[in-house]
């Protein structure tokens, strides 16, 4: 063994020191120190000493190891379980999240949205509700009135301003409610609370949408609201199938009160030099007033081949000739009257134009967008699947 070898070292060694092969004091024969009574003296405490001293270091690298080792594993402990803590604490905040969405949904399903102006109140029977997404408002009503505050469990008397995200219901249909007190509000309405105009034609937005006929705004349809003069100029230009013709235009109008959109820019130029419309003034074509509905009725006719001082007059017959040839249905006009000229009434105008006759009784507006190579019969017979 490696201890023997290490004592027979120590021997050669001292034997080479002395010069002799064995520590004696008398003669050869009979040595004083013998080499076996060396051996015995010095190996067997050597081999302890150095088996000991390897133990001793064996059990502290062995203790160091299994420290480090321990360490190691209370360090991973902690790690994983930071991570799950993390992991658990995004884990609880998406089922939060999840959670509130779905409360949300289950809150507003079933509510129509609606854009209210300033000065419309959103009134109806008890528990009618509404919430305002965007918008302020105030409570109003008579004397002794209140409406609830669903989410806060408590009721409202009039004067107080409403906060948006919050559920108000109805208790009376007293002409209790909340007014709009900003220029506009985009409301959710729900169980018969009304308010401000009701769309009706919706889905002939959507159908003339279908055709590129009508593409709305950045803020959508905007249905509820009064169609401007340039709006009613554009929706002029599609229906007789220009509008390709209309941003090619190259043309400059003498209008300087346009603004920097390039497009309605080209819309109006195309419009004056093809002498479908006029200005305000020499200089001045008004893009942003109120399309009066005998304007856009004229608009229309024009585009269905009717001629203004020849086949009506745009500001007596007009409406005669839209009942007649089926533009206008019977009680609409009393309910424009009630309400105003809307562009859910210029939808609903448009779309019935596609059915009309031309003048000319070459067949009807539908017919020649179609010679156009404007719409297509598969997207009529799909436009005309949204509205019925």
């Amino acid at each position: 063994m490696k201890y023997r070898r290490i004592i027979a070292a120590a021997l050669a060694a001292f034997t080479l020191f002395t010069g002799a092969t064995v520590i004696a004091a008398g003669t050869a024969s009979d040595p004083l120190v013998s080499r076996s009574w060396l051996e015995d003296i010095f190996e067997t405490p050597m081999e302890k000493y150095v088996e000991t001293a390897f133990d001793t270091v064996k059990a502290s690298l062995q203790a160091k190891t299994e420290g480090l080792q321990a360490a190691a594993d209370t360090y991973a402990r902690q790690r994983v379980a930071t991570v799950y803590a993390e992991e658990l604490a995004e884990a609880v905040l998406e089922k939060v999240e999840e959670l509130r969405a779905q409360e949300e949904t289950t809150l507003t399903a079933g509510m129509t949205r609606r854009t209210l102006k300033k000065g419309d109140v959103v009134t109806g029977p008890p528990g009618a509700s509404v919430m305002f997404v965007t918008g302020t408002g105030k409570v109003v009503g008579p004397a002794g009135s209140e409406i609830l505050n669903v989410t806060a469990g408590s009721t409202r008397q009039p004067g107080p301003a409403i906060r948006e995200g919050i559920l108000y219901m109805m208790l009376a249909d007293n002409g209790s409610g909340i007014e709009v007190t900003s220029a506009t509000a985009t409301v959710l309405l729900k169980d018969g609370a009304r308010g401000g105009y009701e769309l009706q034609y919706e889905a002939y937005a959507d159908a003339l949408n279908l055709l590129g006929l009508f593409r709305g705004t950045d803020s959508g349809y905007e249905l509820e609201r009064a169609p401007s003069r340039i709006e009613a100029l554009i929706m002029l230009i599609r229906l007789l199938g220009e509008d390709a013709d209309a941003m090619e235009n190259d043309t400059v109008s003498p209008f300087r009160d346009l603004s920097d959109w390039e497009a309605g820019k080209r819309y109006v130029a195309y419009a004056y030099r093809m002498c479908y419309t006029n200005g305000t003034g020499d200089t001045t074509f008004g893009p942003n007033q109120n399309s009066a509905l005998e304007q856009y009725l004229t608009f229309v006719l024009r585009a269905l081949g009717y001629r203004d001082g020849v086949d009506f007059q745009w500001d007596t017959t007009c409406r005669d000739l839209a009942l007649d040839i089926g533009l206008l249905e019977d009680g609409e006009l009393e309910s424009i009257a009630r309400d105003g000229f809307r562009r859910d009434h210029v939808v609903a105008i448009s779309y019935r134009a596609l059915d009309c006759e031309l003048q000319d009784g070459s067949g009807t507006l539908a017919d020649r967008l179609v010679d156009m190579d404007v719409v297509s019969r598969a997207q009529l017979r799909h436009a005309a699947q949204l509205v019925n």
